[in-house]
């Protein structure tokens, strides 16, 4: 079992960015960063050289918590959402009434996710980026992991923060 990378616990660990540095940390730490939910693309699992469909039902309440080198892509919803949804939602001359009927949602989270009040979840920002017809969810991976998380937050490339220099003691 991995240890906390800010206290060195050894128990139930979540990923977190904290000054733009991705960690995995315990609960007690989480509040210092910035948590990111893990997210798999659907699961098709190959056996023997044919791609076999995972029965997902089965799955569905087992928790996977993972060191990076076990995670092939992550998906976070895009800074900007607010601003992207609402003038999409412009351009085709639509309500926001409108908009949550179509979409089956209800016309406060519309309303929230517009003025960025709400993060939508994956599932609704995957509702949106179809209907709307923009980029709304970003996926990162390992190999560019750090620089994609920066340009996230908006750090420039290459930066240093706090958490590439601090030390907290046990």
């Amino acid at each position: 079992m991995a240890s906390c990378e800010m206290c060195g616990y050894n128990g139930e660990l979540k990923r977190a960015v904290v000054e733009g540095s991705l960690l995995l940390l315990c609960d007690k730490c989480i509040r210092f960063g910035e948590v990111i939910e893990l997210r798999r693309p659907p699961s098709d699992e190959i056996v023997s050289g044919r791609i076999q469909k995972m029965n997902t039902s089965r799955f569905a309440s087992m928790r996977t918590t993972g060191v990076y080198s076990e995670v092939a892509e992550e998906e976070l919803v895009v800074r900007n959402y607010p601003e992207l949804i609402k003038k999409a939602r412009e351009r085709l001359i639509k309500t926001q009434d409108e908009v949550a009927r179509d979409i089956a949602e209800k016309v406060s989270i519309i309303q929230g996710v517009e003025s960025g009040r709400l993060e939508p979840s994956l599932k609704l920002a995957k509702k949106l980026e179809q209907y709307f017809k923009v980029d709304l969810i970003r996926r990162i991976s390992n190999n560019k992991e750090k620089e994609n998380i920066e340009d996230h937050l908006g750090l420039k490339p290459g930066s240093m923060t706090i958490g590439d220099i601090i030390k907290i003691k046990k």
